[in-house]
């Protein structure tokens, strides 16, 4: 059924972070994600798209990869480049919102660049990982 990743690139604005939250949204649509995982995805998505496009650097673009595979699992990686590259708080609202919205988070600074990625899953997973990760600082 999936062979391949889907790649969006949109601009780094606020107007766009939707066409991601429902290209995200279609594919878990497409791997008969029930409405309530479906919801959890949407809402991780929209959530780091919104983090990720409130410090992006003006002009600059969020690129967005969907890879689904036929068994349900889904990794969403999306990336910016930001003003301040920094790790979100793994003490903060928004981490403990992502961690319990999808099986696993990872968080990887290099340069200017923020990459989260975000694992999961038809079923709702019983425990719930994070990865925070500074591959290089700002340069």
């Amino acid at each position: 059924m999936v062979t391949r990743p889907l790649r969006l690139t949109v601009p780094a604005e606020s107007a766009w972070v939707l066409l991601v939250r429902t290209a995200a949204t279609s594919v878990c649509a497409r791997l008969d994600y029930d409405v309530e995982r479906l919801e959890d995805v949407r809402l991780a998505v929209d959530e780091v798209a919104g983090i990720l496009v409130a410090d992006a650097e003006p002009g600059s673009d969020l690129d967005c990869t969907l890879q689904a595979d036929d068994d349900g699992r889904l990794v969403v990686t999306l990336c910016a480049n930001t003003v301040t590259p920094s790790l979100p708080s793994p003490d903060s609202f928004a981490w403990a919102v992502l961690t319990a919205l999808v099986d696993d988070v990872a968080v990887h600074v290099e340069g200017p660049s923020v990459t989260v990625v975000l694992h999961t899953s038809r079923q709702v997973a019983p425990t719930h990982g994070a990865t925070l990760d500074v591959t290089g600082g700002p340069a």
